[in-house]
Formats: structure tokens, C-alpha cells, sequence
């Protein structure tokens, strides 16, 4: 077997100290001038163009001077594989939602919402601060020093429930990697511009064939001339924009339509070149499938509005008809069981295999060996669920919780390596919402719901989660050539450093600055959930199990589950599952025409060129990717030098 890259000591440290940068840049860039979030693509914008400036320095600019310091395409991976890990970890995924949400609840706690005796007085002193001058600082700042002592024993417990989150994650994506890599051949096109990146380039030139390729740059051109346009916007706001590609697109309300296409809701018309690019490099049944099923999700509403039920909600509330929470919640759920189902012999093999602690002659390639990934996801998941018992949560709720929390990730995961969307969030039927669904009131003691609030922070904004990212990074490892066991060595760096570098830059600048003040969807939205969940626990007591919104579940898994069957029976059928579990997602809303102008352009190119143009004008559209990330870049450079808040390019 040919061996693979492993990861050299001057990656490790370039990887480890643009971990560091992002660690504290994503904390200024999204919490105090609210730019451009550099955490929620895939790509990573912050970390994808941390990455492109480290090529920038070492292999455009350094080595005409000197040579060796030029980094190998196996040294830009485990870099790009550190900051794509970082990005996550230092934004949404960790340490911006951790300090937050967790002294939220003692901070918004007030006589009129009864937040203290109905909740607050459960917390356990280890899961957070309880200290109010304490909690104060953190919202509206202080003169005195941060008060670490404070906030050691809180985040080394989130820590160390985050870092087995993680570990299981990796345990999990080892015994998929190779069904969904070498198997299943999932079309990962996330993973094509970081590629083209990465190519060496020949002897005696500085550059390599993508960047090379005039294509490419007037579709770069394009891309980042149209953003860069729209960014003058905020400093000039006489000069008008270019509203389809901005974000959100154009709105187009429905109500004047009357009854039933009122129902339909605002519509978003947007062309956002990022996009465009992407969904080039979908086959053309996904692209289709996309704006399909957006459409079709839209028509269910409106035959919702002509039959008189539009209004029709559910005893856990939350979603009216055609309750887009609780079908997406299903199809993910459905998405994630049909996965494994798919999968059942090599798991099955696999498991038993690593089970009995032998060794399995495939295993060499993986991130992990199989003895390792099952019996650390079986050791890591035992520690979750103790973790949430410690917290007064019972074992069947805190098994069923981290369950339903990572088939949604797993989900997630496929949908990225298939639907190809760089923005995707998990069900806004979270896995908190469900457990209440299945969970009536009296079941269980305030105590315990108490506590699955308290849990919330880890299973909220699940859209930046790393699971998915990892995925990406050892299909990229994979194509490179590189070693899978050195990326999980690469991401261990990452994570390391990001958790620590990633809370201090968040709490610093809290008590600096004042939570509230810097970013209030940090510190305002998202730190009161956690109460306003128990509000609705207690104001609508279920008596009984909500069946009603778990039929709701099925019936979505059902047309899954349908979905999947008629497209490995019937060549011709033309929706794919995966673009219906991502119906509802707000960012297919927003993007479902630049989904569509994408799939044009490759069915009119295909069917006048055939494959041959498909793959010249290819670079264009890739071109259009890197366009929009660079602008985003540059843009949070120039808000950065002159303070402009509130200036965002993309999401």
C-alpha cells in the first residue's frame, strides 16, 4: 500500500498559530463590528482565507526568495484542515454560545419572569457562575480584572463534555468514511475548491492550473466585483445596490396574492454567485432536487391555506401548518437511519470487528482504527450521558437527548457531502423540542426539565457544528494523498488551542466591553433561551405525549424513507431525499433561484458542449467561489481598520 503525507512540524506550527489568529479574530469580526460571520460556510470564510493568505506568503511571495520555505500540498491540507476546525470552534460551535448561554439564565432572572424559582435555583454552581457581580460583568462590563477563578470550573466542565462530543464525532465518521468515500462515491463538491487550491504547481512556474486559468479569474472578477460594490453600500448609501445579490435577495410579499397563494409567504429572489458556483458542481438531479422540493414545500402551504387548516398547530406548538420544524426534524432523523441502514453490513462488520478488538486489514486508512473508533464512541457516549446525569438529568432522557442531537449531525453531515449548500443549520425542532414532545409535563420533576434546559447550549446553533467539516477534511485527505491519522492529530491541535484562545477572547472582551452592548444576538437572543424554553415547558404543560407532532415526524421520515425507494427503483425519478430533508432550511429559501440559475447553466452547457465544456467552463464557476469568499475577506480587513459595524457581504 502507497503511504501517505503525514503532517511535518512546520505545518503543525503555522496550523497551530493561525488557530491561535482566528481564536481571537472571529471574537472582533462577529461580536464587536458584526461582519461578515466568518464561521457559518463551509468552506469556513475566516479559515478558508486565513488559508489563502499562509499560500499567498509562503508560495507565491517566499518562494521566488527562497524555495524550501514553499509549503507541499500536503502541508496546505493539515492547515486548512487546523483552520476549518478552529473556525467553528471559536464561533458558534463553542466559545461565542458556551459563556453566554450558560449565565444567561442567572443574568435575565427577575421577579416578573419567575426565572429564579423556576429554574435558575437547579443549576448546579459547577455548570456556571453564580456569582450576579460576576455575571453582571460579563453582560454590561467592569473596571476591575476578568475574574477567571470565576469561570475555571464552568468551562472545564463544557470543555470536557465538547471535546467527547468531538472525539465521538470522529469515532463515528471513521466507521462512515470509507462507505460514503470509496462506496457510496457521495459527490462532496464542497471539497473541489480547497482541491484546485492545493495543486502543486509545475517545475518552473509560480502558479498552478487553476490559478492559471483566465476562466477562473473573470469569474473571480465577477464575484468579488459585485460584492465589493454592494460593501461600498455601507459607506456610501447613496450609491445603490445591487439587491439580487445581497443578502436575502430581493423580497417579494404574497399577501396582496390573496387566499391561497398568500400562503406561499415572502418570496426571496437572490443570485449570489457563491452559490451559482456551487450548485455547478452538484449533479444536475440534486440542483434540480433543491429548488424543486422548495417549491413543492411551498405549494404544501398553500393547499394547507385553501383547506382551511393553515392555522392548525400542535400541543407542543413552536410550528403551524405545514410544520416546517417538526417535518425537517424527521426527514433528518429518517435521513440519518437510512444512512445506516444503507450501510448496515460494513457497519455491522466493522463494529464487530473493533468490538472484539481485531484488527481490520482497511483500518490503516482511517482517521482512527476500528478498535479505537468503537470502543472510544462507546466510552466518550458513556461520558456524555453521565456528564448530563451529573447534571440532574435522568440516563434514558440524557440517551435519548445525545441521540437525537447526533443523528441530526450525521444528517448534516450527508447533506453537506450530497446537497453540496455551504450553509446549513440543524431543525428548529431542536432535539430539546422533541424530547418535550415525547415527554409529558408530570414525567418527569422540574428539577430534570431544569436540566435538560441547562443542556440546551450544546445542542443549539448546531450549524457550525464540526462534524460535518470533519467529513469534508478527510475527503480532501483522501484525494491528496495524504494520512488520515495526521489529520486527527491536526484536528486535536486545532481543538486544543481554539477552546482555550477562543473563551478568552469571548470573556475578555465581555468584561471590557459589555456582552450586551458588543452583540446582543450573542448576548441578549441567545442568552435568554435556555428561560424562555422552560417558559414554554411550564406555560403549556403537556398532560400527555404530543402525538400529534411525532406523527408529524413520521410523516416526513415516511416521505423520506418514499423518496429514497423510488429513486434506487426508478431511474427516471427525478427528486433526490436529500434536497428534502433541506426544504425548509432558511438559507434554500433565500437561495433557491441561485440554486436553480446554477443548474441551468450546467443542463444548457451539457446539453449544447457535452462533458468536455462542462469541465472548461468549470473554473468560471469556481471562480465565482473564490470571488466571494475573497471579498468577505477584504471587507472584514477594511471594517476592521475603520470600526464599521453591522457590515455583512454574506452570512
Amino acid at each position: 500500500m502507497h503511504k501517505r503525507l503525514g503532517l511535518t512540524w512546520r505545518a503543525a506550527i503555522i496550523g497551530a498559530i493561525a488557530c491561535a489568529f482566528l481564536g481571537d479574530w472571529s471574537q472582533y469580526a462577529e461580536l464587536v463590528i458584526h461582519g461578515t460571520q466568518l464561521s457559518f460556510t463551509f468552506p469556513p470564510i475566516g479559515g478558508f482565507f486565513v488559508f489563502l493568505c499562509i499560500y499567498l506568503l509562503f508560495n507565491i511571495i517566499l518562494r521566488p526568495v527562497y524555495p524550501p520555505l514553499t509549503l507541499t500540498r500536503a502541508e496546505l491540507v493539515f492547515i486548512f484542515v487546523m483552520t476549518t476546525m478552529a473556525s467553528g470552534i471559536a464561533s458558534q460551535d463553542l466559545a461565542q454560545k458556551i459563556p453566554p448561554m450558560i449565565a444567561g439564565p442567572f443574568y435575565y432572572a427577575s421577579p416578573e419572569n419567575g426565572w429564579e424559582d423556576l429554574f435558575v435555583r437547579y443549576i448546579p454552581e459547577w455548570m456556571s457562575p453564580h456569582d450576579p457581580f460576576v455575571v453582571t460583568g460579563l453582560y454590561e462590563g467592569w473596571a476591575f480584572p476578568v475574574p477567571w477563578g470565576a469561570w475555571l470550573v464552568p468551562l472545564a466542565g463544557w470543555s470536557a463534555l465538547a471535546l467527547a462530543g468531538y472525539t465521538l464525532m470522529v469515532c463515528i465518521l471513521t466507521l462512515f468514511r470509507r462507505q460514503w468515500v470509496e462506496r457510496e462515491r457521495l459527490l462532496f463538491p464542497l471539497v473541489v475548491l480547497p482541491l484546485e487550491v492545493m495543486k502543486e504547481a509545475p517545475r518552473g512556474r509560480l502558479l498552478n492550473d487553476f490559478f492559471r486559468n483566465p476562466y477562473m479569474w473573470i469569474g473571480a472578477a465577477i464575484a468579488f466585483g459585485v460584492h465589493f460594490y454592494n460593501g461600498l453600500h455601507g459607506y456610501y448609501p447613496q450609491l445603490p445596490e445591487i439587491e439580487v445579490c445581497k443578502i436575502g435577495g430581493k423580497r417579494v410579499p404574497t399577501y396582496t396574492w390573496g387566499r391561497p397563494w398568500d400562503a406561499i409567504g415572502t418570496i426571496r429572489f437572490a443570485a449570489m454567485p457563491m452559490i451559482i458556483g456551487l450548485s455547478f458542481l452538484l449533479t444536475r438531479e440534486v440542483a434540480f432536487s433543491l429548488w424543486a422540493c422548495y417549491w413543492l414545500a411551498r405549494l404544501e402551504a398553500v393547499l394547507g391555506s385553501a383547506l382551511g387548516i393553515s392555522g392548525l398547530t400542535t400541543g407542543a406548538g413552536g410550528d403551524a401548518f405545514p410544520f416546517p420544524g417538526q417535518q425537517t426534524a424527521g426527514a433528518y432523523l429518517a435521513l440519518a437511519a437510512a444512512s445506516i441502514w444503507i450501510a448496515r453490513r460494513p457497519l455491522g462488520q466493522i463494529f464487530g470487528a473493533g468490538l472484539t478488538l481485531q484488527k481490520h486489514p482497511d483500518e490503516e486508512r482511517e482517521p482512527l482504527s476500528y478498535r479505537t473508533a468503537v470502543w472510544g464512541g462507546i466510552i466518550t457516549f458513556i461520558f456524555m450521558v453521565a456528564w448530563c446525569n451529573y447534571a440532574g438529568m435522568t440516563l434514558l432522557t440524557a440517551v435519548v437527548l445525545w441521540l437525537i442531537v447526533f443523528g441530526y449531525l450525521l444528517a448534516m453531515t450527508r447533506m453537506l457531502a450530497e446537497g453540496g449548500m455551504p450553509w446549513l443549520d440543524h431543525p428548529t425542532w431542536g432535539a430539546q423540542d422533541v424530547l418535550r414532545a415525547l415527554l409529558p409535563y408530570r414525567s418527569m420533576p422540574i428539577q430534570q426539565w431544569s436540566a435538560l434546559a441547562t443542556l440546551i447550549p450544546y445542542c443549539y446553533h448546531l450549524r457550525v457544528s464540526p462534524m460535518p467539516r470533519i467529513m469534508q477534511s478527510l475527503k480532501i485527505s483522501d484525494q491528496a494523498g495524504t494520512s488520515n491519522r495526521h489529520v486527527t492529530w491536526s484536528l486535536l491541535i486545532a481543538t486544543l488551542i481554539s477552546i482555550p484562545v477562543g473563551f478568552y477572547a469571548l470573556i475578555a472582551a465581555g468584561y471590557v466591553h459589555g456582552g450586551v452592548a458588543i452583540n446582543p444576538a450573542r448576548f441578549v437572543s441567545m442568552a435568554r433561551y435556555s428561560g424562555v424554553f422552560m417558559e414554554r415547558v411550564t406555560n403549556t404543560g403537556l398532560k400527555h405525549t404530543d402525538w400529534i407532532s411525532l406523527g408529524i415526524m413520521g410523516y416526513s421520515a415516511a416521505k423520506l424513507f418514499t423518496l429514497s425507494y423510488l429513486r434506487l427503483r426508478y431511474l427516471w425519478w427525478p427528486l433526490h431525499p436529500v434536497a428534502y430533508a433541506m426544504a425548509f432550511n432558511v438559507y434554500v429559501v433565500r437561495e433557491w433561484l441561485s440554486v436553480l440559475i446554477g443548474w441551468l447553466a450546467q443542463a444548457i452547457i451539457m446539453r449544447y458542449g457535452g462533458h468536455r465544456a462542462v469541465q472548461r467552463y468549470r473554473p468560471f464557476f469556481l471562480g465565482l467561489i473564490l470571488g466571494a469568499m475573497l471579498v468577505c475577506g477584504v471587507w472584514l480587513i477594511i471594517d476592521g481598520i475603520t470600526g464599521l459595524r453591522d457590515h455583512t457581504i454574506l452570512y
